[in-house]
């Protein structure tokens, strides 16, 4: 039975790493982030909301003079100030933190899955108020319609869109301060065995609240050898990231 991963637990750690490990294409994503900042008119501080184990916050410090990183959780925490140690770190959820400096970049990376959709808007514009003029927040998620997310959507019947976020945002945005785009950035995960597959299909199911009663092993296992199991017995799946880009004026 496919059970819910303790983010605080050594196996949620290992299926992580084995994610990243069979990721193809997050080299792209950190390109498309380093060209998103290079292109910022000033790189005075950088928020990172969400900053999870701090691989995204320290890959990108060394642009900025300043950095805030926001994570509630502990064990992530820890990870964090090893990764990135000039990083002002609040132990807070975005919904309580206080940013005092507005941001050139402020960066949300694969965090809206764990907030509930009807808070999304007044999630991602409490994340603009902490933008200053000529800034970027950007707020990164899984394309819908990769084979990772229609997995977890035949398992949890839970649909992640960035898409549906523009539009209310443009038309919350009285002063027509905020310019908006969207991004998509191709990736695949590609495993050369069942079980490597297997879990990194189980931390990918995570991002929703398991089903009742949860989906079985081997019915995960089925899916994966009917729909992602190649000629040559690899398994693979494409993950491609959508990357949505909140502009304000300068």
């Amino acid at each position: 039975m496919v059970t819910a991963l303790d983010p605080l637990g050594a196996e949620y750690d290992r299926a992580f790493r084995t994610l990243l490990t069979h990721a193809a294409g997050k080299n792209s994503g950190g390109a498309h982030l380093a060209s998103t900042v290079a292109a910022l008119p000033r790189r005075a501080v950088f928020v990172d909301a969400g900053a999870g184990t701090g691989r995204s916050t320290a890959a990108l410090a060394d642009s900025f003079e300043r950095i805030t990183a926001i994570e509630p959780n502990p064990h992530l925490r820890d990870r964090l100030a090893r990764a990135c140690p000039q990083a002002r770190v609040l132990a807070e959820s975005i919904a309580t933190a206080q940013v005092d400096e507005r941001a050139d970049l402020v960066l949300c990376s694969h965090v809206l899955y764990h907030v509930d959709p009807g808070q999304w808007l007044s999630t991602v514009q409490r994340l603009a108020s902490w933008t200053a003029r000529g800034g970027q927040t950007v707020v990164v998620l899984q394309n819908p319609e990769g084979d990772c997310m229609r997995m977890l959507r035949h398992f949890s019947g839970y649909r992640y869109d960035l898409r549906s976020l523009p539009a209310p945002f443009t038309a919350a945005d009285l002063h027509h301060e905020w310019r908006t785009s969207l991004t998509t950035v191709p990736g695949t995960v590609e495993t050369p065995d069942l079980d490597s597959a297997l879990t990194i299909a189980r931390f990918l199911l995570n991002d929703a609240p398991l089903p009742t009663p949860p989906p079985r092993l081997d019915e995960l296992a089925d899916y994966l050898d009917q729909h992602h199991r190649t000629p040559g017995g690899r398994y693979l799946l494409t993950c491609p990231q959508d990357y949505l880009h909140l502009e304000r004026a300068a």
